[in-house]
C-alpha cells in the first residue's frame, strides 16, 4: 500500500496547531527530506538509498573477521572459499576459511603486505613492502622468498596464461615478470613514480595505472606501450577488465583528503595523500621491532608531487574505456575517495568509498544506489567470492560478507535540524511504500543543545498517519527524527519523502545603529529598482513544500535597493541597520523630539526602508534626537507582533544663515581696516572669505586664528586703495552649509 499526504492536507494541519499562537511567527517552515542529498546527510544502518532518494532495507552485511591490525591492504579469495587478507603494519596475512574460522597464515619480516596473488595450482603468493620481496607460501603456511628486486613498495600482482607472475612496483615506476622459478626481469619501464594496479586482458596485454601522471597503459606481451588513457588525474588506483575488453580504473587526486588513516592516531594515512619515508634499520632481519619508521601523513601511493593539472575539482572518479578505446565517464565524485573495485557479471560495478566506509552500486545505465554505510571509516577492498561479495575495512581492519538477501530490519537517523530559535513543531508527513510484511514506524525528538545529550526528549511513540499526524516532541531549537524498517518475508518499505513543519517562536527585531548623515546629503531611490513588499503566502510555501525542495520557504522580504545620494540644501538623512532573527519583514515607524523636551512626536510610520531624509524647513532650528522604531508587524497578526526601538545622537537642524554685522571701519591715509562680527543661533561657523570690489573671493582667518565657534569677529585690512568708492565684502559659512554674506562701503578722498 502506498500512503500519500495531499496539499490540503498540509495547509489545514499546518493553519491549524492544536497549540497556543502567542508569540509566534506566521511563517511555516518546512523543513523536508526528499532527495539523495537530503537523506545521505543523516545515518543509515542496514539500509540503502537509491541516487532518486529512496529509503530502502540493505543487504545483509555479516561480520566475517576482526583482526587486531589497523589496516587491510590486499585480499583473494581461493577455489575453496578461503579468504587470505594481507595486513599493515605488522605485515600478516590472515587465512579465513568459509565457516568463518580465522588463523594467522603468514608473518611477513616488512611492514606491510600490500598485494596477494594465487597461482593455477592456488599457491599463495605475498608482497610485502617497503624493501619489497614476493614470498610463495604453501598450503601449509611454509614461506620462502619467491623474487626479491631492488624497489621498495611491490603494489600489485597477477598471473598471465602461462604462469609467469607480473609485479607492479614504486618507486621506480617498474613491472617485472617472473618466471615459475622466480626468475624475474624488467617486462616494462614506465619512468613514472609507481604503477599502482594490473590486469590482463584475454589478448595477453597486460593494462595497468600510474602515478603521478595517472595514465592508463596497455602493454603489449612483448613489453610495447600504449597509454590508451591520460586521466588528467594523480592516480590510477584499481583496473579490471570485463568479459568484452572494456577496462574499467579508477581514478583519484592525491592530498584531496581521502587517505585511510589508523584510528586513534596510531599510525600514518596509508592511502593516497603526500608522501612518506620509510628507513629501515634491520639488526635481524625478522626482527621488526628493530624497524624505525619515519612517517609524514600518508603512505600509499603518493610521492609527494601535487595534482599535475586541473581535473575539475574531483577527488575520484570510475571510468570506462571501450574496445575502440573511447573513454566514458560512470560516476565521479568532489567529496569522496574511491577504494575498491569489483565488476558484476550483470555489467554493474559494485565499488567502495571512504567516507563512512560506504559501498555503492553503479548499475549499467548508470544509475546509482548508496548499498550500505558499514561502521567502519573506510571499504578499500571489495572481493567475489560465489553470489557474495567480501567487504575489507579499515580503522579497524575487518572482514564483512556482503550476502544477496535483505536485512530484516534497519533504521535512519536524520541529521539535527536547527530551527534557528525556539519552535513549535506541526504534523509530521511522508510519503512511503509499505508492502505486506514490511513495516515503517517513524519517531522523533527535540531538544535544545545542537548534539542529542540527556536533555533531549525521549524518542515520541511510532507516528502511523503519513498524511499527518502531531509531532509529539516539545517546542525547542532542535528536532529529528528517525525510521525504524522491518520485513518478514523480503519485501522492503521504501521511503520517498518525510516533511517535519514548524514554526519559530517570534522574536523581537533588533535595530543596531543609526547613522546621521552630513546635512545637505539627500537619498534619492533610483527609479524603477525598488523592491517591493513580497509577504510569503501558506500557499507558496505549500507549493515550495510539495515540490520536494528542502527549506524552500522564503524568509521576510527582500533587501530595498540601496538608494543614491546627492547634495540637497538644507535636507539631513538618517539610515539605520536593522534585523529580526526569524526573518520576518520589518517597518519602521520614525519619531522625534528637541534636546530639552521630554515627548516624542511621530514623524513619519510605515517606512518600508532602511533610510529617511528630513526635507528642508520640515522643523525649525535646533537639535533633535530621532527615535526609530522597528515593527514585525507584516509578518505577524497585530495582537503577538514585536517590536524595538533606537534612539539616535543628538544632531543640529539649522537652515538659517549666519548673521554679519560691520563693528568698526576706519581709514588709515589710502588703507583701509574693517572689522566684521558674524553670529549663527545654531551652529558653529566654519569658514570665512573676502572680496574687495568684486574681485575673487579670498580665503580669511578670524582674530582669533580659526573659525570653529558660533561667533566670530574677522579683522579685514586693504591695501592702498585708489580714490573713490570701495566694497568690502565677507562671505561666512557655518556648519550645516548655509551662508551670509555682509558688507562695508568705503570712501577714499
Amino acid at each position: 500500500m502506498i500512503q500519500q499526504r495531499s496539499l490540503a492536507a498540509i495547509l489545514l494541519v499546518s493553519a491549524a496547531f492544536g497549540l497556543p499562537r502567542t508569540c509566534l511567527a506566521v511563517n511555516t517552515i518546512f523543513w523536508n527530506t526528499a532527495s539523495f542529498a537530503d537523506f545521505s546527510k543523516g545515518t543509515l544502518k542496514g539500509l540503502s538509498l537509491s541516487a532518486d532518494g529512496q529509503l530502502s532495507l540493505a543487504p545483509k552485511f555479516d561480520s566475517v573477521f576482526d583482526s587486531d591490525q589497523a589496516l587491510i591492504w590486499s585480499a583473494v579469495v581461493d577455489n575453496k572459499g578461503n579468504v587470505f587478507v594481507g595486513t599493515g603494519h605488522d605485515g600478516k596475512v590472515f587465512k579465513v576459511d568459509g565457516n568463518g574460522s580465522s588463523s594467522l597464515f603468514f608473518d611477513a619480516a616488512e611492514l606491510d603486505v600490500l598485494a596477494l596473488a594465487l597461482d593455477a595450482d592456488q599457491t599463495l603468493y605475498v608482497a610485502t613492502s617497503p624493501d619489497g620481496k614476493i614470498y610463495k607460501v604453501t598450503s601449509e603456511g611454509k614461506a620462502s622468498v619467491f623474487f626479491d628486486p631492488e624497489d621498495k613498495f611491490i603494489w600489485d600482482m597477477s598471473f598471465d596464461r602461462k604462469g609467469n607472475l607480473l609485479a607492479a612496483t614504486g618507486n621506480k615506476g617498474k613491472i617485472y615478470k617472473v618466471s615459475k622459478e622466480g626468475k624475474g626481469d624488467v617486462f616494462y619501464d614506465s619512468g613514472q613514480s609507481n604503477i599502482i594496479c594490473l590486469a590482463i586482458d584475454e589478448a595477453g596485454n597486460v593494462v595497468a595505472g600510474s602515478d603521478p601522471d595517472g595514465y592508463v597503459y596497455r602493454i603489449s606481451s612483448d613489453g610495447k606501450p600504449f597509454v590508451v588513457y591520460d586521466s588528467t588525474m594523480r592516480e590510477i588506483h584499481e583496473v579490471e577488465i570485463d568479459s568484452k575488453g572494456s577496462i574499467y580504473f579508477v581514478a583519484i587526486n592525491g592530498g584531496a583528503g581521502g587517505s585511510v588513516s589508523e584510528s586513534k592516531g596510531s599510525g600514518a594515512e596509508l592511502i593516497s595523500g603526500d608522501s612518506v619515508t620509510v628507513s629501515l634499520s634491520l639488526s635481524s632481519q625478522t626482527d621488526k621491532k628493530t624497524q624505525v619508521v619515519e612517517e609524514t601523513p600518508a603512505f600509499k601511493p603518493t610521492l609527494g608531487r601535487s595534482s599535475r593539472r586541473d581535473s575539475g575539482g574531483l577527488k575520484s572518479g570510475i571510468f570506462r574505456i571501450a574496445a575502440d578505446n573511447s573513454v566514458e565517464a560512470l560516476w565521479t565524485s568532489a567529496t569522496e575517495t574511491i577504494y575498491g573495485l569489483q565488476l558484476r557479471p550483470d555489467n554493474s560495478v559494485l565499488f567502495s568509498t571512504g567516507n563512512k566506509g560506504r559501498i555503492y552500486l553503479l548499475k549499467p545505465n548508470k544509475k546509482f544506489n548508496l548499498l550500505l554505510e558499514t561502521t567502519e571509516e573506510q571499504t578499500t577492498k571489495l572481493v567475489p567470492s560465489g553470489s557474495d561479495v567480501f567487504a575489507c575495512t579499515s580503522n579497524l581492519a575487518k572482514i564483512y560478507r556482503l550476502g544477496s538477501v535483505v536485512n530484516t530490519q534497519g533504521s535512519y537517523e536524520s541529521e539535527v535540524k536547527d530551527s534557528q530559535g525556539v519552535s513549535t513543531w506541526g504534523s509530521i508527513h511522508w510519503r512511503a511504500a509499505v508492502p505486506e510484511g514490511a513495516s515503517l514506524k517513524i519517531h522523533t525528538r527535540s531538544g535544545n543543545t545542537k548534539k542529542p545529550d540527556k536533555s533531549w526528549s525521549d524518542w515520541s511513540k511510532a507516528y502511523t498517519v503519513a498524511d499527518g499526524e502531531p509531532i509529539q516532541s516539545p517546542r525547542a531549537r532542535y528536532v529529528q527524527y528517525k525510521v525504524a524498517f522491518t520485513t518478514t518475508n523480503q519485501n522492503s518499505p521504501r521511503l520517498e519523502q518525510l516533511s517535519v513543519p514548524y514554526l519559530q517562536q517570534n522574536l523581537a527585531p533588533e535595530i543596531k545603529a543609526i547613522s546621521i548623515l552630513p546635512p545637505g546629503v539627500a537619498f534619492q531611490r533610483v527609479p524603477g529598482l525598488s523592491t517591493p513588499r513580497s509577504p510569503v503566502s501558506m500557499v507558496d510555501q505549500g507549493s515550495a513544500e510539495a515540490s520536494g525542495a528542502s527549506d524552500a520557504i522564503p524568509q521576510a522580504a527582500a533587501a530595498s535597493i540601496p538608494p543614491r545620494r546627492a547634495f540637497q540644501k538644507g535636507a539631513q538623512s538618517f539610515s539605520w541597520d536593522a534585523e529580526d532573527d526569524n526573518g520576518d519583514e520589518l517597518t519602521y515607524s520614525i519619531y522625534f523630539r528637541g534636546e530639552t523636551e521630554s515627548e516624542w512626536r511621530l514623524l513619519k510610520k510605515d517606512v518600508d526602508d532602511k533610510f529617511y531624509t528630513l526635507e528642508a524647513d520640515t522643523l525649525p532650528d535646533g537639535k533633535y534626537l530621532v527615535k526609530v522604531v522597528a515593527s514585525d508587524s507584516p509578518s505577524n497578526p497585530q495582537p503577538v507582533s514585536l517590536s524595538a526601538d533606537f534612539v539616535s545622537t543628538l544632531f543640529h537642524l539649522d537652515n538659517t544663515p549666519p548673521q554679519i554685522q560691520v563693528a568698526n571701519q576706519a581709514m588709515q591715509s589710502r588703507s583701509a581696516v574693517v572689522r566684521f562680527k558674524a553670529s549663527d543661533s545654531v551652529s558653529a561657523l566654519r569658514k570665512a572669505e573676502v572680496s574687495l570690489d568684486g574681485k575673487d573671493w579670498e580665503m580669511v582667518f578670524s582674530a582669533d586664528g580659526i573659525v570653529d565657534s558660533k561667533t566670530e569677529e574677522f579683522e579685514i585690512k586693504t591695501g592702498n586703495l585708489e580714490a573713490g568708492e570701495h566694497a568690502v565684502a565677507l562671505r561666512v559659512y557655518d556648519a550645516t552649509g548655509n551662508v551670509a554674506i555682509g558688507k562695508a562701503t568705503l570712501v577714499v578722498k
